[in-house]
């Protein structure tokens, strides 16, 4: 059974490199997710965990998944193609999501199908 442990400092590295991104103060960035910009300075710090509706906003409002703040394995949340493939989840419902991605599936196949000189 694998065990995962949050390594709060590389956590908190990881939300100061989003808030950064975002060109945000502490204190707006802490008012964005509804918390005290000391304790956001303490989560950055690695010094204090924040609680799961904390990771939840700062998840949500920075476009990033969970386990990217948690573990950091995610796409780079600075891809534009990751931002946009956000946007567009966020906007449409799983089933047409899953539509579209079997679309995309078929057009990548047959790509690989093409015969090149």
């Amino acid at each position: 059974m694998d065990t995962y442990t949050v390594d709060l400092e590389s956590m908190g590295k990881r939300i100061r490199e989003l808030r950064n991104t975002q060109n945000k103060a502490q204190e707006v960035f802490a008012d964005m997710i509804h918390i005290s910009s000391s304790y956001l300075a303490l989560i950055e710090q690695g010094k204090r965990t924040a609680s799961l509706d904390v990771v939840a906003q700062i998840a949500y409002t920075c476009h990033v998944s969970v386990d990217y703040l948690l573990f950091g394995k995610q796409e780079s949340p600075s891809s534009e193609n990751y931002k946009f493939f956000n946007i567009l989840c966020r906007q449409y419902s799983d089933t047409e999501i899953k539509r579209a991605l079997k679309l995309f599936a078929f057009y990548l196949q047959l790509d690989k199908e093409k015969e090149y000189p």
